[in-house]
């Protein structure tokens, strides 16, 4: 298992304009600025820059002629359902043109998909799959990426021919040449359940194929197991993870629960996510050390092998109640964006009795229902320990994050801090505010208390294009886990603040409509 592969869409938007201050004509940097901004959600701003660098005169580029098509395709799937035939329409013919300039497969096949989208008729459809397959090249001494999109193009003509049975071939051989490039299987699929939704047929069948799941993790501290007990919980734990085909894991590392699920995931091969609500030492003196060396070290093993270790509350006294519930959440709220990364249902797996009502894990597992994801319940053998019991109870749960914490936003031409008391609040003024002042860069943070500070605001409104609305990780955490099926939420890059950190940030457009989970 290794990590997500990602598009840093800020440094090469930042990048592209740097390198076209020297070579204003270069068309592959024009090109990776468009690409950059339609990737990071500022579609607008994408079509604005393809005209004003005059690549719409370009010809016999098929990068640069399909990335014309693939703007009005991010239409389509933007529009409201009665203006999305024209956008159709409007991508098969820019599709359709470059494939008859280029004779590439990648624009060949989507001009066919397109026009599937656009009702042309069946056999208009056909004809230009047949075109595209007549091209195709044979695999020989190509790279595995290579060898994936050749098979997932033929896999896609056998599924506008309506031939499953072929395209489950062609897709299983694909994912066999590059296994692990799972954001490419991805976007196979989303392209694949466009057509079948398109054809009113089921998409079950593309389950197999699925990038394996995220799942948050987490449970009781205090197990107090015999060997034996342990190694059934363990066993209890691989299982799961097997079944449902878990690839990667966000949770702490408490001593108890929390370790065994990382090690469990661990040597299944999955990746582990570690998020800790405090500096890994404070976190140790009060959640490892106290309950023998033993966790230390496996606390220490899982770290090193851990494929990322965020810390929420660098500053700040701890433990604290409302931080670890927070922790909780942003754990969870990755796991979620993972999930819709990669189009696959997240899940958590706990390790409690589920008659608990006041503890951390109980806290966590209701946070979790509330969101409406998958949960699995590994249910720990009663070792004859009351106290423990006890202990672990003593903790009431928060139902609502506390007033300390406030939901942040700056914009451009506009020094000041504007505070809200719900992530929905922020979100939703941020998206007035761009309707407002479409060139504006607006940006979006969580500060743990009313006197946090933190340049990373006005970080990511200097280095946000205009039109763009980026967001912290945290903050785009717990928009996911309260709001993740309302907005599209895409990893934009990497921002460094005034103290020369290095932080993750996020793009966010909206999509649909759901309930409110608000934290």
């Amino acid at each position: 298992m290794t990590l997500l592969r990602e598009h840093n869409y800020i440094q090469n938007y930042e990048a592209g304009m740097e390198g076209l201050k020297a070579e204003p004509h270069n068309r592959s940097l024009q090109h990776q600025v468009v690409l950059s901004l339609a990737r990071a959600g500022a579609l607008d701003l994408a079509i604005a820059e393809y005209e004003r660098f005059g690549l719409l005169k370009v010809e016999g580029n098929e990068d640069i002629m399909s990335l014309n098509g693939r703007l009005s395709k991010d239409q389509y799937l933007r529009a409201p359902l009665p203006e999305r035939q024209a956008f159709a329409r409007e991508a098969m013919e820019k599709y359709e043109t470059a494939f008859r300039q280029t004779q590439g497969y990648y624009s060949g096949i989507n001009s066919a998909t397109m026009a599937l989208m656009a009702d042309v008729p069946e056999a208009t459809v056909l004809a230009r799959v047949a075109a595209v397959e007549e091209i195709l090249p044979e695999p020989d001494s190509l790279t595995p990426t290579d060898h994936y999109f050749i098979q997932a193009t033929r896999a896609e003509c056998a599924l506008l021919k309506k031939d499953f049975t072929s395209t489950s071939l062609y897709l299983q051989a694909a994912i066999a040449f590059d296994p692990l490039n799972y954001a490419a299987h991805a976007t196979t699929l989303k392209q694949f359940e466009m057509i079948l939704e398109k054809r009113g047929t089921s998409k079950d069948w593309l389950t197999p194929f699925r990038p394996p799941r995220p799942v948050h993790f987490g449970g009781r501290m205090r197990l107090h197991l015999t060997d034996t007990q342990e190694d059934d919980l363990r066993t209890q734990a691989i299982d799961s993870i097997q079944r449902c085909d878990v690839g990667a894991g966000y949770g702490a590392l408490a001593a108890g629960s929390d370790i065994i699920l990382a090690e469990a995931l661990l040597s299944e091969g999955a990746a582990l996510h570690v998020v800790l609500p405090c500096p890994k030492d404070r976190f140790i003196e009060h959640s490892v050390r106290p309950f023998g060396v033993s966790w230390l070290e496996r606390f220490e093993t899982c770290l090193d092998r851990a494929s990322s270790l965020k810390i929420l509350a660098v500053d700040g006294p701890w433990p604290d109640e409302e931080i670890n519930r927070l922790s909780g959440l942003v754990a969870m709220g990755q796991t979620i964006l993972w999930g819709q990364s990669m189009r696959v249902q997240p899940a958590q797996i706990l390790i409690w009795n589920a008659n608990e009502t006041t503890s951390y894990t109980a806290m966590h597992a209701a946070d979790w229902a509330k969101a409406g994801h998958t949960q699995i319940t590994l249910k720990f053998p009663q070792a004859g320990t009351p106290s423990a019991e006890k202990a672990e109870n003593e903790t009431p749960p928060q139902q609502s994050l506390a007033s300390s914490t406030i939901f942040a936003l700056q914009r451009s031409g506009d020094g000041s801090t504007h505070k809200f008391k719900t992530v929905v609040e922020a979100v939703r003024t941020a998206l007035n505010l761009r309707a407002e002042d479409p060139d504006a860069q607006v940006a979006l943070d969580v500060h743990l208390s009313a006197n946090h500070h933190s340049h990373l605001l006005q970080s990511m409104v200097e280095r946000g294009s205009p039109q763009s609305l980026l967001a912290s990780e945290n903050f785009a955490s717990l928009l996911a886990y309260s709001q993740g099926d309302r907005f599209k939420i895409t990893f934009a890059g990497l921002v460094e603040d005034d103290a020369g950190g290095s932080f993750r940030c996020y793009a966010i457009d909206t999509t649909s409509t759901s309930d409110d989970r608000t934290p």
